[in-house]
């Protein structure tokens, strides 16, 4: 297989944020590895961390289950989540402990909630917010509880303790858009004033909930997508901490979707642009708004993997780092995606033709994915769910919809305008330097394989080359790309015409 970069050296971190997502949490078993991890972290590599926590499992569906059944039912039932962290908290053999009892207290205080929702048979976004709210608050003690028996155990870590604290305490103030809040600048004040003592003690492991936070009113709001995500890199930028670390349960970030690709490879370094840019086509890693504090500040990420500790994972920075970087770093897809092509031959040499495009997509709030632009036409992509109004419900992009229908009645009045479906779109995370040979061997391949490209772009940042292709041939097309910049040997095109494309990108 071919190197994806050159060796990489970093200073070792120290102060180091530790975030730990739903499935790394999903039982008694797994919270308890976790706080071995964090043991061994802190003993062997002297690491001071302050971890952030997703809810458990699942328990984030169970409490909007909930939720949806006291609205349509009228009743309050917890159960599930319940019985969910009353096993564990046996399991874990913690039962008695201030945090076990919070944890039980706290399941009380949501199912009286819920029966308000019941009574009054609605859910507003601020109540629904505070619902969700408490999958964080009882991980996050479910955690603590967990760590402290384990600290108790090691020699090197005496007088060490965890404790929990829930996000609005250290810090984090958000925007009041309940589901989707954003955290506001006073964010960046307020935690390095918290945080850094609490880390500056020297034998205190904070715990703070991810995902949630308050608004300057003090209600309760949720982060949205990649929330816990955007609470770690939040914490890490604004108290100017060594690194974010994010465990999830994969080696960091693949050369491709292991389902699709059965030998994906971790990546040890991308750039955040190439990593936005892969969570934006279609990689589950990080989503790219969890990104920005750490942007912003130059910080560190980290992505690895709680199921595989001594994996190395993919190290996230302002620059790859590499003096020799490989022609594809990364590939990805987008399924479900439609075409939509525009052409208008009597603006033929007059300004404003862009400008009317653009508008209609504005005034109907629908988004583009990639584009191709002539003088007189343009080729363009729609996500599935990109209709802002329906983006909560997940609604997807038909023919029948009125944003689309409104969408092309207005540019009708311009232009030709068909829009179709059954698309795909494959990202490749390319050095920008040898774009032409990666276009080379990418156009190849899809002839080699019968596979119309229905469009290419090369993005603004010049990371990214993305074609259309039909969906019902995209998995085929991920993987024989794959094996072309990745496994030549096992390439349709033979690993002797790759090594000619690639030595002169004709």
């Amino acid at each position: 297989m071919m190197p994806l970069v050159s060796a990489i050296t970093v200073p070792a971190p120290q102060k180091v944020v530790l975030k730990f997502g739903g499935s790394s949490l999903r039982d008694a078993e797994r919270i308890t590895e976790v706080c071995s991890l964090v043991v061994s972290l802190m003993e062997d590599d002297g690491i001071r961390p302050c971890l952030v926590c997703s809810a458990m499992g699942k328990t984030t569906n169970g409490l909007l289950a909930a939720a949806d059944n006291a609205i349509a039912n009228g009743v309050a039932d917890l159960s599930v989540v319940r019985k969910l962290h009353v096993q564990t908290i046996e399991d874990l053999n913690v039962k008695g402990t201030a945090y076990a009892d919070e944890v039980c207290s706290l399941i009380d205080q949501c199912e009286r909630t819920l029966e308000g929702v019941a009574l009054l048979g609605e859910l507003s976004p601020r109540t629904r917010d505070l619902v969700v709210s408490y999958g964080e608050r009882l991980s996050g003690r479910m955690v603590a509880a967990a760590l402290n028996t384990r600290l108790r155990t090691s020699k090197k870590l005496t007088g060490f303790s965890a404790i929990q604290i829930e996000a609005w305490d250290i810090g984090v103030v958000t925007s009041s858009e309940f589901g989707e809040a954003t955290p506001l600048e006073e964010s960046w004040t307020q935690i390095p004033l918290k945080l850094n003592p609490i880390l500056g003690a020297g034998n205190i492991v904070p715990i703070v909930t991810g995902f949630i936070g308050k608004d300057v009113n003090g209600r309760v709001t949720t982060l949205g997508r990649g929330g816990s995500d955007l609470t770690a890199s939040l914490l890490g930028a604004s108290a100017g901490l060594d690194e974010v670390q994010v465990w999830k349960d994969v080696d960091g970030i693949l050369t491709a979707d292991p389902r699709l690709c059965p030998n994906a490879l971790p990546v040890p370094r991308v750039s955040f642009e190439e990593a936005a840019e892969l969570a934006y086509f279609g990689a589950q890693v990080l989503h790219p708004l969890a990104m920005q504090p750490c942007i912003r500040a130059g910080v560190p990420m980290r992505v690895k993997n709680s199921y595989n500790r001594y994996a190395e994972g993919t190290l996230i920075t302002q620059t790859r780092g590499s003096s020799e970087p490989a022609l594809v770093s990364c590939i990805t897809s987008k399924d479900n995606v439609q075409l939509v092509d525009i052409v208008s031959t009597r603006m033929l040499g007059q300004y404003g033709f862009l400008a009317r495009v653009f508008e209609a997509f504005d005034k109907w709030k629908l988004s583009v994915d990639v584009i191709a632009s002539s003088e007189v036409s343009v080729s363009l992509t729609l996500n599935r769910n990109q209709i802002i109004a329906r983006k909560e419900a997940d609604v997807a992009i038909t023919e029948n919809s009125p944003e689309l229908k409104g969408l092309i009645a207005d540019l009708q009045k311009v232009a030709q305008v068909s829009v179709t479906g059954g698309h795909a779109i494959v990202t490749l995370i390319a050095n920008v330097e040898k774009s032409p040979t990666v276009v080379a061997i990418v156009c190849a391949v899809m002839a080699k394989l019968g596979i119309s490209i229905q469009m290419i772009s090369q993005g603004a940042s010049r990371v990214n080359i993305s074609i259309v292709v039909p969906s019902d041939r995209s998995k085929e097309a991920v993987a024989e790309l794959h094996k072309c910049f990745f496994e030549k040997d096992s390439c349709c095109l033979g690993s002797e015409m790759v090594d000619g494309l690639s030595s002169t990108g004709n």
